[in-house]
């Protein structure tokens, strides 16, 4: 009698186990056979129409890179990409709806370096993560930022900014086209390395931050080439260093930061490429190859030349070590700044 009641236990206990492991093989087992179908899906890739996402409105820098992209991945891909435009907070809206679509390849998000890189930063419930919550396929390029004075203004350089600002802390102020943005964060990391402090001005979009350098209502700037470009040819601003590593072919006589002695800084309003986390590799490879074969196009290129945009086209490992390092770098000046959106 006591072996049989003592027997039972055991029995019930290998039932239970057996259960257990049968229970983890159809899941790995169903896991298995999720990624072969997608596997063996992205051999018909694309089948359907591509959704490009813009997580900003209509007819700014991003929306006009997104839609000359689109249109030649699309003729490349025989496919249609439509560019679908998401805006609001700083364009996290549209990365935030991004990450949580399915993970096939047909939803793309062209995020920038607010909302991939800076967001991060800004808000403590960012909700999602970009370097978690999506695999990078490519930086397709960088539009670095231009140090803008107006035409009536005595500085002439790098030198005699650094030099004016030192004299009188916190008299020298720049615009901004909002708190928390590149024209904003690329003078706060001017402000660091140079060693300077500075007064910032924000405004409601890029054209009042503009109008005011024009008014001489602010000293500085830190906008991008296409958003100076019209007031450039008018006299009305003068463009004294780009914040690159390398001259911009729409300003060949401007000099870097670094050429006028600024070692190593560079300010970039950029943009990347990217898919939902778990997209399969061949998706996320094929897209990268697409993007890389438009870059070159003479329309293409010559659009991002006009633009101030130097196309990138990274692979997705080096967009992604990109990404992080970006990260890295503008949650160090936001809290050296001490800003903050929540």
């Amino acid at each position: 009698m006591f072996h049989s009641f003592a027997s039972a236990p055991r029995i019930s206990s290998h039932r239970g186990t057996l259960r257990v492991v049968a229970t983890a093989s159809f899941a790995v087992l169903s896991s298995l056979m999720a990624a072969t179908a997608a596997q063996a899906d992205t051999g018909n890739y694309p089948n359907k129409p591509i959704r490009l996402i813009v997580p900003y409105a209509a007819g700014g820098s991003t929306d006009i890179i997104g839609r000359l992209l689109a249109q030649k991945m699309g003729e490349n891909m025989g496919a249609s990409v439509v560019v679908d435009n998401k805006p609001g907070a700083n364009g996290t809206i549209g990365c935030d709806y991004v990450s949580k679509q399915p993970a096939d390849g047909y939803t793309i998000i062209l995020g920038d370096v607010g909302c991939m890189a800076m967001a991060p930063g800004l808000y403590t419930k960012l909700p999602y993560n970009p370097l978690k919550d999506f695999s990078v396929v490519s930086l397709v390029g960088r539009s670095p930022l231009v140090l803008t004075v107006g035409s009536k203004s005595p500085l002439k350089s790098v030198a005699d900014l650094t030099a004016a600002a030192k004299a009188q802390p916190g008299k020298l102020n720049f615009p901004s086209s909002g708190t928390g943005g590149p024209n904003h964060l690329g003078a706060e990391l001017y402000a660091m390395q140079a060693n300077v402090k500075v007064t910032h001005v924000p405004y409601k979009g890029s054209a009042p931050s503009v109008v005011s350098l024009v008014a001489g209502e602010t000293d500085f700037g830190f906008l991008t080439a296409v958003t100076i470009n019209s007031q450039l040819n008018a006299g009305n601003v003068k463009a004294l260093a780009v914040a690159h590593t390398e001259r911009l072919p729409a300003m060949p006589n401007v000099p870097t930061f670094i050429e006028q002695g600024l070692k190593g800084f560079t300010a970039d309003a950029w943009f990347m490429a990217a898919v939902p986390a778990g997209t399969p590799q061949p998706v996320v490879d094929r897209l990268y190859k697409e993007i890389a074969k438009a870059l070159p196009d003479a329309e293409v290129k010559a659009k991002f030349d006009s633009a101030g945009v130097l196309p990138s086209g990274l692979d997705p490992k080096a967009s992604t070590a990109f990404l992080g390092d970006e990260i890295a770098k503008w949650r160090a000046v936001i809290k050296t700044a001490n800003i903050t959106l929540d």
